[in-house]
């Protein structure tokens, strides 16, 4: 029999291949051992040997897969994923890769002292690992999977703010480029990486061609989701914005900061005093205010998606509930609402027009 009763009262599973013990380990009911066993035995069954997983420790394992990861992902994906493991706590750098828990995850990760859009960063790297750890045979699973984080909000979440609000901030904007840009954030719907990156020659026909992203503190890469889209420009900022372009050259930045860099939101923030004009409104719920008032205007949500460069229709579906009028032309419904009345005012006569 491969359970053996100790001298101590406990019961000792062993796993054996050939004539080779590849795995053990103790319980203290017979019942839990066997189990053990069995489940053990269905995985070298599958060409699972538990022996690797055992023997390399998470370090050993997330320097390889960082190593492994370059050239594979972006560099600052891989910069994040080191950020967050080599911030391990020791008791977990040095167990067995193969042995960690999802329990013992899921404690890692909400005893962490950080907001809950960082545990889910940080879990997103972690499930990275270990996914890649079952890929290379160090384990059977994957522990990271299914962990929770209390209190986290959807990465994209409808506003009530609109046109006319972002209209009235603008105003209180002193500098001509903060001012534009945070228009032209609010009714084209792009990310602050793609501000940032968006060129004078993107801008033709009044359309926005997004193809790269800028993040802060990283270099220029490919848009999120690597899904580069057209973005229409709505009539209340068309003229602005092809007025404040029409001296620079096509590869020239669209916005730049007031001493000609790279726009930082910080600087940002402080420069414009966004807490005072704006307290309840991030700078990056800009890009919520587009989706949600293309929503309201009855768009299409699979236009919507396009526009918003969304991963999935179901991240464009949580703005559903912010819906107007659906009966209209996309593009002619926005310029009406954005050129003519501003804001969510011009709802009722878009219904009316379509009655």
């Amino acid at each position: 029999m491969s359970v053996d009763k100790l001298p101590s009262g406990r019961f000792r599973a062993r796993v054996k291949r050939g004539r080779h013990v590849v795995s053990t380990k103790t319980f203290d009911r017979k019942k839990d051992a066997l189990t053990w066993e069995a489940a053990e035995r269905v995985r070298l069954a599958g060409g699972f040997d538990p022996r690797l997983g055992k023997s390399t420790t998470v370090a050993t394992a997330v320097a390889e897969f960082l190593s492994d990861r370059k050239g594979r992902v972006a560099a600052s994906t891989v910069a994040t994923d080191r950020r967050f493991l080599n911030a391990l706590p020791v008791s977990v750098s040095r167990s067995p890769v193969g042995e960690l828990t999802h329990v013992e995850v899921e404690r890692y990760v909400h005893r962490l002292r950080v907001s809950a859009g960082t545990k889910r960063r940080a879990l997103i790297s972690l499930s990275a690992f270990f996914g890649w750890a079952v890929r290379r045979g160090y384990r059977i699973d994957n522990p990271a999977k299914g962990v929770k984080v209390a209190g986290e909000a959807p990465n994209h979440a409808a506003t009530m703010a609109t046109w006319d609000d972002v209209e009235m901030i603008a105003t209180q904007i002193n500098d001509p480029g903060y001012r534009l840009y945070v228009r032209v954030m609010a009714y084209t719907g792009l990310r602050p990486g793609e501000m940032r990156a968006l060129r004078v020659g993107d801008v033709s026909g009044g359309r926005l061609r997004v193809l790269r992203s800028h993040p802060e503190g990283h270099p220029e890469k490919d848009v999120k989701n690597h899904q580069a889209r057209f973005v229409p420009v709505a009539a209340a900022v068309r003229g602005d914005l092809e007025q404040h372009m029409s001296e620079r050259s096509p590869r020239e930045r669209v916005f730049t900061a007031p001493g000609g860099g790279l726009i930082a939101s910080r600087n940002l923030r402080r420069d414009v005093h966004w807490p005072v004009i704006a307290p309840e409104l991030r700078l990056y719920d800009l890009r919520h205010v587009a989706v949600s008032e293309w929503v309201r205007a009855g768009v299409p949500l699979a236009t919507v998606r396009t526009w918003a460069g969304h991963s999935s229709l179901s991240v464009t579906s949580r703005y559903t509930h912010v819906a107007g009028s659906e009966d209209v032309a996309a593009l002619e419904l926005v310029n009406g609402r954005a050129g003519v009345t501003r804001g969510s005012q011009a709802t009722q006569g878009s219904q009316e027009t379509v009655r």
